[in-house]
């Protein structure tokens, strides 16, 4: 299978999934919340709608994870993540820093990621051994080799509290030369542009990692979990951007950790 013909037809499932998702920016609708408590819209529905039947019509055999309407064939050799709208809140905020995501998998590791920033004009994608790009432009994670003095995006503070792990947020305040809340895959791909050093993230999905660790490894960069050495995009905590930085962050979770025990 040709990955670069792919991501074009997977660019193409993303024109009409963000023209959704932009129809109801900052209009009026509903707000449910689901079994996690966690918020979703009608942009989240239809824009995930429009991508699992662009999906199921041009690769009838791939399988389907997706955040609002579960897995469909994941066990299949060929399978694509969909988060139609990561940053829901700020979504429903009216806050530009929400994505669209969606990311091939082959035999569960990602060769084809696509992060879509729709408020903000801006669409990035990697493919495997082909670099990584946003908006015709190469990506490449920061030089910066210390901690000290780096520029560092987490996820929100309640990530940290209800992981525990909050004794990382507050290492790298103290670390850093400044830390800012920059959520979701805004974080992520600042990091994978190399316009803050890494991103830290606890509490996240499949459908989140997936295209950040094909986009910032083609980027020059390194996504890892706060601990082990799988690198899982199924794990839930993720470190991304400059390889020297992410594994001094890990440094500092091992550390404390062993005083947590």
């Amino acid at each position: 299978m040709n990955l670069l013909e792919v991501k074009d037809t997977a660019l193409s499932f993303m024109k009409p999934a963000k023209a959704e998702v932009l129809k109801w920016y900052r209009g009026q609708f509903s707000i449910d919340l689901k079994a996690d408590e966690s918020p979703v819209t009608i942009a989240d529905r239809k824009a995930e709608e429009i991508l699992r039947k662009k999906i199921s019509r041009y690769f009838p055999e791939h399988g389907i994870i997706g955040e609002e309407f579960g897995n469909h064939n994941e066990d299949a050799e060929w399978v694509w993540t969909i988060d139609p709208v990561d940053g829901t809140r700020s979504f429903i905020r009216g806050l530009p820093l929400f994505a669209s995501m969606i990311a091939l998998l082959h035999k569960g590791k990602p060769v084809l990621g696509i992060i879509e920033l729709p408020a903000l004009g801006e669409t990035a994608w990697a493919v495997k051994g082909k670099g990584a790009f946003a908006n015709g432009e190469p990506l490449k994670v920061s030089p910066q080799p210390r901690l000290k003095g780096s520029f560092i995006a987490v996820a929100d503070h309640y990530c940290f509290r209800s992981e525990k792990c909050t004794f990382l947020y507050n290492r790298l305040n103290q670390e850093a030369g400044i830390v800012r809340t920059y959520p979701d895959a805004f974080g992520h791909l600042m990091a994978i542009r190399g316009v803050v050093d890494v991103m830290v993230d606890p509490l996240a999905k499949i459908w989140d990692y997936a295209p950040c660790k094909i986009l910032v490894e083609e980027a020059g960069g390194r996504f890892a979990n706060f601990s082990g050495n799988k690198a899982s995009i199924e794990e839930g905590t993720a470190v991304v951007g400059n390889s020297k930085i992410v594994q001094q962050v890990r440094k500092i979770f091992a550390e404390g950790s062993k005083k947590t025990k």
